[in-house]
């Protein structure tokens, strides 16, 4: 009980303490407001997804192909999928903290770089509403929020599109999925999402989105049942992405620590 009490005040603390002259990395003081909370040496060591993606799922590249081994050789059921930035070091800070470190704040901030890159990749594509990747009710709990819902509710509302948390439920728990090879994660969701409302998928154009994509096993799975719903289109965005490694044709070696 003496832990949950303390757990809650430290929620509390983080909320109302947050961090509106410093760097949500390093905590240095920050001269200028920073649209991503980030002091100009953090930004630097961000890396952005730019160039040199897989046309499919946007994970940065390593060489000029237009397709990464994984899209080419496995079906994605999503039509393209982007992210903002490549999961490194302080990518990793950033989606920890809100993942695991109870920063709710640092939603907001992620939000910005989502919209950013929503403008850059999706103006065109007029997506009709928002899913963000769901949680199973007992992990939501725990956490006292879902990080995919949080971080998409800025990029709703700067574009005007509805959320929507009923269409889809996790409707079994799977294990947890860092720390699995490709194969194994792509094993490890099926089955375990459900369209709960296929009459509202009906022709939809469709954004899933989450803090971060390594395989996109998840995205996929989220793709598949809702093309099975009969959905018109299915996009992903999500803040960061691994860098593709793989070296071979196989997702065997494709391991990723989040």
């Amino acid at each position: 009980m003496k832990k949950k009490t303390k757990d809650f005040f430290e929620r509390v603390l983080l909320e109302i303490f947050v961090d509106k002259y410093n760097c949500i990395i390093c905590d240095k003081e920050l001269r200028d407001k920073s649209r991503y909370g980030l002091c100009p040496e953090c930004l630097k060591e961000m890396t952005f997804v730019k160039d040199r993606i897989c046309k499919k799922c946007g994970r940065l590249q390593l060489n000029e192909a237009d397709y990464c081994l994984t899209c080419q050789n496995h079906l994605r059921y999503f039509d393209f999928a982007r992210s903002c930035v490549v999961y490194d070091d302080k990518a990793k800070e950033i989606a920890r903290g809100l993942k695991f470190g109870h920063r709710k704040y640092f939603a907001k901030y992620v939000s910005n770089f989502l919209i950013d890159r929503y403008e850059e990749c999706f103006k065109d594509v007029n997506a009709d509403f928002i899913i963000p990747v769901p949680l199973m009710k007992k992990r939501q709990e725990e956490r006292g929020y879902n990080q995919a819902e949080a971080i998409s509710k800025k990029l709703a509302e700067h574009y005007d599109l509805e959320i929507r948390t009923d269409i889809i439920a996790k409707i079994k728990q799977n294990s947890e999925q860092a720390k699995l090879s490709g194969k194994e994660r792509e094993e490890n969701v099926q089955g375990v999402y459900q369209v709960t409302k296929p009459q509202d998928v009906v022709d939809k154009r469709i954004l899933i989105v989450d803090d971060v994509m390594t395989t996109g096993s998840t995205l996929s799975e989220l793709a598949k049942i809702l093309i099975k719903a009969k959905a018109k289109n299915v996009y992903a965005l999500t803040f960061a992405s691994t860098r593709y490694k793989i070296t071979g044709e196989s997702l065997e070696d494709d391991k990723v620590e989040l």
